[in-house]
């Protein structure tokens, strides 16, 4: 009678367990919604400058810029012939060649820029396909007035970085990693806040670094196009040392990278739990397996390769 009624409240246990995991899987994923679509919608417009473009985009005909001289361009060997040869003639006594497999891709296509009228007029070519397109970015309404241009550096007395840098050596050398050299600064510290320039509201910030100033007029703008604010919001990461907007949406990314684990855990559970779709199931994740292995590795050696 005992061991029925603990096998009892086992699967009671069990079935509140698998209640709640269902529940949070479901209203996780709803919460977390908004931060699901800016992710996916961000990261498509990241891979896709014409999905949801800023810029006016106008195609050009590849035999536009055959006839314009692009037919003198070399294709990526011919390209790797050349610079091979340009380093043998420097190399001295090194031999250098080309291996069997190059591996000569470029990384991107190529692009020059002219800027008339306030407005960047870009030009992009597939050094591959030819294939071209000119972009225009038009003005940034947003675009911060600077105040007292003539200021651009200050030079304070004593110097915060210095202080900070003689606090970095003694702690290097506490642990036996200074060695008789002298720290560098790693990164740029800012410091941003807000005064007054003839009374009128400025946004100031000093760079640590090497004491350069920007002040700039404080509209309560971001000083962004709102496609840009998006893509600054996928890759918006780090933590700031003051709880502020930027410390929440840091939050906020750790939440959504927890969430994601547990959806797929979950989804796990709730997918074994269905026995008649656990053959398909399986399928399906020994397909995903494949897939996203073989990418790694198509990833890794395009890396490998290559040199962004």
């Amino acid at each position: 009678m005992h061991s029925h009624w603990k096998s009892g409240h086992l699967m009671k246990l069990a079935s509140r367990i698998n209640l709640i995991i269902r529940r949070i899987h479901l209203y996780s994923g709803i919460f977390l919604l908004p931060w699901v679509l800016m992710y996916g919608i961000t990261g498509a417009m990241f891979n896709h400058l014409g999905l949801f473009p800023r810029m006016q985009i106008q195609t050009v005909n590849p035999q536009t810029l055959v006839a314009a001289g692009l037919k003198e361009f070399p294709d990526a060997n011919q390209l790797a012939e050349q610079v091979v040869e340009a380093i043998q003639k420097d190399a001295d006594s090194s031999r250098i060649k080309l291996s069997e497999n190059t591996h000569a891709e470029f990384t991107n296509e190529i692009s020059f820029e002219v800027k008339q009228d306030g407005l960047q007029h870009v030009v992009y070519i597939n050094p591959v396909t030819h294939e071209s397109w000119i972009g225009t970015m038009p003005k940034n309404d947003e675009d911060p007035e600077t105040l007292l241009p003539e200021i651009r550096n200050v030079k304070l007395s004593p110097d915060p970085q210095e202080a900070a840098k003689k606090a970095a050596a003694s702690l290097l050398d506490g642990v036996g990693l200074l060695k008789g050299k002298e720290p560098q600064p790693f990164g740029w510290t800012k410091l941003n806040f807000l005064a007054t320039v003839d009374d009128q509201p400025a946004r100031i910030t000093y760079v640590l670094k090497d004491g350069h100033i920007d002040i700039n007029r404080f509209t309560g703008e971001d000083g962004m196009p709102l496609r840009h604010f998006f893509l600054r919001m996928h890759t918006s990461h780090g933590q700031s040392p003051t709880w502020n907007g930027r410390s929440f949406w840091s939050l906020a990314v750790d939440t959504m990278a927890i969430a994601m684990i547990f959806w797929g855990i979950s989804g796990i559970i709730m997918w074994w739990q269905i026995k008649r779709t656990r053959w398909i199931g399986a399928v399906i994740i020994g397909m995903s397996l494949l897939t996203a292995g073989a990418m790694a590795m198509g990833l890794h050696d395009f890396y490998a390769a290559t040199r962004l």
